[in-house]
């Protein structure tokens, strides 16, 4: 049971169900709050967090075994994956909503699958792509809704949230080399202060200045807004970068990531008020099916093998 706790398998999956909390956390914090200053503050908030965490480890900022490529990547890393890419998830999530914002990440493991093949000349098994294609029915069978009002607005939303789980994938597997062989703690907070940098860009802008004030500035709103920050960028953050550590393949990481799009929906249902529908029940159905196929799909086809044969 020990060692069950020390897989990427078990990081991936308890990522997902944090996340999926943070989402609903984000979902009542975003109205009024643009999406550059919403992520300029939760990734202040886990900066800081990550930051003392270091300093009550006695962990190093300046690692001696750390050289300037792995800087240089983690940097470019949170630039993408985390100032862009979760810019535009919160724009896609004020627009969607929890529920219907979750069609959005059936495109999540895909991208990863893809950018692991072309970037870390990953292999595609059978077992991974079958999963892959039952998470995104799931998907789509539990939130398109034809009938919904505001079309325009929802293909904005679903066009930010394409946008952003693409370049969420780029920018993990681009790390997944350096995050091997480095502290997850180091790694986790340089990849935050990047995405940080590249968010100070838009503190020249007049409109996003003061939308960002507005959004530091003490109010009711933190009630949400700082747990959601931590739970959603702190401890998700730091089991979505375990999970890519230590499992074998990032294209398995990412598609059990996937698997916080079911608890996504059922959290939604009961505090978003979001109704679950018999195609939700058969979204989840085939979403776990995915994630029991992806983590023991190759297990259980050699148990079925040696069945017949004896």
């Amino acid at each position: 049971m020990a060692a069950l706790f020390q897989t990427g398998e078990f990081y991936a999956l308890a990522c997902a169900l944090v996340w999926a909390i943070a989402v609903v956390l984000f979902r009542k914090s975003v109205a009024g709050t643009g999406p550059i200053a919403l992520n300029l503050f939760k990734n202040s908030v886990a900066a800081l967090a990550y930051l003392l965490t270091m300093v009550l480890l006695g962990l190093p900022f300046f690692p001696a075994e750390a050289i300037g490529s792995d800087w240089a990547v983690l940097f470019l890393s949170g630039a993408i994956g985390i100032g862009i890419a979760d810019s535009l998830f919160f724009a896609s999530l004020h627009r969607l909503g929890a529920g219907r914002q979750a069609i959005v990440d059936c495109a999540y493991s895909p991208c990863v699958l893809l950018c692991a093949w072309i970037y870390l000349d990953e292999t595609i098994s059978i077992f991974l792509l079958v999963a892959i294609v039952l998470m995104v029915l799931a998907i789509l069978i539990g939130t398109y809704d034809p009938r919904a009002p505001a079309r325009r607005e929802l293909w904005k939303g679903v066009c930010f949230g394409l946008a952003a789980v693409s370049l969420m994938a780029l920018g993990i597997v681009i790390a997944k080399p350096v995050l091997e062989t480095s502290e997850v703690w180091w790694a986790t907070t340089v990849r935050l202060l990047g995405g940080q940098c590249f968010l100070a860009l838009f503190v020249i802008s007049p409109r996003q200045r003061a939308d960002i004030k507005r959004c530091f500035r003490p109010s009711r709103s933190w009630k949400l807004l700082v747990p959601a920050s931590l739970v959603g960028t702190y401890l998700a953050l730091l089991l979505w970068i375990l999970s890519y550590k230590y499992t074998e393949k990032a294209t398995l990481a990412g598609l059990l990531n996937q698997s916080s799009t079911i608890f996504i929906l059922i959290l939604a249902a009961l505090f978003l008020k979001e109704p679950i529908t018999r195609r939700t029940l058969a979204a989840i159905t085939l979403g776990l099916a995915g994630v029991v196929l992806a983590t023991a799909g190759p297990e259980l086809w050699e148990m079925l093998v040696a069945g017949g044969r004896g």
